[in-house]
């Protein structure tokens, strides 16, 4: 089907971008997680990290991430490994797609039923 407004890139090389800063944030999670435990000093050097760069564009966050230090290189090389690992291995894409059909399904029903009970002035008691 064709979307119009796209430009050059289409819906899903768009949601595609999502999906790679999506995985950025997480696996800035999930190594968040592993150095709080095994490596404080690491851990709250990229916790001071975040508190001034933001996650929304991930190659920018590594790319600023790899040249502050070379302490904070090798954090955005371990964020790199997991993005890539979390993508390839982790993700469920197959539930993701399971998801995004019975959240668009749902929330069409409800969208409809709302309007239908809004514009019919039907009782609800009636139709439950």
């Amino acid at each position: 089907m064709y979307v119009p407004g796209f430009g050059e890139a289409s819906p899903e090389a768009k949601a595609a971008k999502h999906h790679h800063d999506f995985f950025t944030y997480v696996a800035v999670r999930i190594v968040s997680a592993q150095l709080e435990s095994y490596n404080p000093e690491a851990y709250m050097e990229l916790r001071e990290f975040l508190d001034t760069n933001s996650v929304s564009d991930g190659d920018k966050f590594c790319a600023v991430l790899m040249r502050r230090s070379s302490r904070h290189m090798n954090l955005a090389l371990r964020i790199l490994e997991v993005r890539s690992a979390y993508c390839k291995n982790d993700f469920e894409w197959d539930n993701l797609q399971r998801l995004a059909f019975k959240n668009v399904d749902g929330s069409n029903t409800k969208l409809m039923r709302e309007y239908i009970l809004e514009t019919s002035h039907v009782e609800t008691d009636s139709i439950k």
